[in-house]
């Protein structure tokens, strides 16, 4: 354990209470925030507040006898470093023997006949839901949405909620006006036969509105809903553009306070039987509680999410330039690193981290970085997300230096990991740091036909390293957004990737 805290001891000690109070034999906090933000927002933070894991991935199941963190292959090394250990049984996932969050619902519940399971119901998306519910096998279980987050309820230093501007991008960056993009989405709600299309994950309403923020860290994205009907789109924004942009837009989208979404869903869904498109995976439980059941829900993928993955021209263009300046700071910092080392400079991994935000910085463009910046040296490498560059981490002689990292560049959005060595190499280094090359190689120069999965990709790329015996924990590539998140699907290049 190297970051829990008394305070994370004290909320799960208070949220235990919670659970007989709410009548309840477990309670889960998931990764996700209402908008299901891969890095959510500073003060729905709640996994990390209870456990103290700072990974992006990982749910966490409280009850009263002892707490469950469950955390894929990424995370297995540094979930036993961040949470106590006797407060919580770490399952790391994939390894032989290892409980999921669903078999595990299962097994307690074998245990104890029959089990009732708390949920905040804004932060589990419908798809869990559903997984959860399959999981409990019992008619006397049941999942119990409870309207009061038990982790806000006992976290006293919440961070508060953000209030960061909103601005508009220009058309020379997006290639595409809000109007357009919103008559594509209503042609396919016509062919759905769709009344409304709620969306709630915040890179999808940046891209439809064509606006940006910064209410969530390394994400240019603001907090809101966007609710668009067959005549009109109206955005929910915890914090109102400027009314110069706002009377712009006026055309195509409204905007309402934050605060007036649920009322005004359940308003707009009342009369008759309307039809609500929500995806699923992209939908709280939350939202979809907010419709009568007289509504007709149709639970697919929203239109927006392929149409935000198709780069336009500008698009692409944009992506490119922002690489390129991307990729000139990173080869100036990796060019800094190697005269301080040769000079017998100490270097530490926070050191390069800060060394390379300035590079970025001086860039054209430069808004941000797209994700904390991974620096880690040695055996840290072998931690997949290690989060913290560490100031009293020195890098070695001779071992290998691991950097993953990302930029925010206007229009586009940036994400690549190297790996140096930090004198004369062994002979082991050399070759897998040669096999690696070889894979990657293979990958970028292979040609495949349309309709080719990314994880018939992702063997290619692997296969070298399968002759050798040696494999990896994690996907080989991912999309990126237009200027928007650094994780974009739904298109992958992973064992898991099977999208064409």
């Amino acid at each position: 354990m190297t970051q829990n805290t008394d305070s994370n001891q004290d909320r799960l000690d208070a949220i235990c209470r919670l659970l007989s109070d709410h009548g309840v034999d477990a309670y889960v906090v998931p990764s996700a925030d209402a908008h299901l933000n891969e890095y959510p927002v500073a003060y729905q933070r709640r996994r990390q507040a209870i456990s103290g894991f700072a990974g992006s991935a990982g749910d966490v199941l409280i009850t009263p006898e002892e707490s469950h963190l469950f955390v894929d292959s990424r995370y297995h090394l540094q979930a036993e470093q961040d949470v106590d250990t006797t407060r919580f049984h770490v399952h790391k996932v994939g390894l032989e023997g290892a409980y999921t969050l669903l078999t595990w619902l299962t097994e307690l519940e074998k245990q104890r006949g029959a089990l009732r399971v708390g949920f905040d119901p804004f932060v589990v998306p419908m798809d869990a839901h559903a997984s959860y519910r399959n999981a409990l096998k019992s008619a006397e279980s049941a999942l119990v949405p409870i309207h009061l987050n038990f982790v806000d309820e006992v976290w006293t230093d919440q961070p508060a909620m953000p209030a960061q501007p909103i601005y508009a991008l220009p058309p020379d960056v997006t290639g595409r006006a809000p109007g357009e993009k919103l008559a594509g989405i209503r042609q396919e709600m016509a062919q759905q036969q769709a009344d409304l299309l709620i969306l709630t994950k915040l890179d999808e309403i940046a891209w439809v509105t064509n606006l940006r923020g910064s209410d969530v860290a390394y994400n240019p994205v603001f907090e809101s809903y966007l609710v668009i009907d067959r005549e009109q789109a109206t955005c929910f924004a915890r914090v109102m553009p400027p009314s110069d942009v706002q009377a712009a837009m006026a055309p195509d989208i409204t905007f309402q306070p934050y605060a007036a979404y649920a009322d005004a869903v359940k308003q707009q869904t009342q009369a008759g039987a309307v039809t609500v498109w929500l995806d699923a995976s992209a939908t709280t439980m939350g939202t979809r509680l907010l419709l009568p059941e007289t509504a007709r829900v149709i639970e697919s993928r929203n239109p927006v999410v392929l149409a935000k993955a198709t780069k336009n021209e500008v698009e692409v263009a944009s992506s490119r330039n922002a690489h390129l300046h991307a990729a000139a700071a990173k080869i100036r910092s990796l060019a800094r690193l190697e005269r301080m080392l040769t000079a017998g400079q100490p270097v530490s991994e926070h050191a390069y981290a800060t060394m390379l935000h300035e590079e970025y910085s001086s860039e054209e463009g430069f808004r941000d970085l797209s994700f904390t910046t991974i620096a880690a040296a040695g055996p840290n490498g072998a931690i997949v997300h290690y989060s913290e560059a560490s100031p009293d981490v020195l890098l070695g002689d001779s071992e290998l230096f691991l950097v993953d990292s990302g930029a925010q560049v206007l229009g586009g959005t940036t994400d690549d990991t190297r790996t140096v060595s930090t004198g004369a190499p062994t002979e082991r280094q050399r070759r897998l740091f040669t096999l690696v090359l070889r894979s990657h190689i293979r990958l970028a120069m292979q040609k495949f036909p349309e309709g080719t999965s990314g994880a018939m990709l992702d063997a290619l790329a692997r296969s070298v390293l399968w002759n050798a015996g040696l494999d990896f924990g994690h996907g080989t590539g991912h999309g990126v957004g237009a200027f928007l998140n650094v994780h974009e699907g739904p298109q992958r290049i992973s064992p898991n990737g099977d999208e064409p």
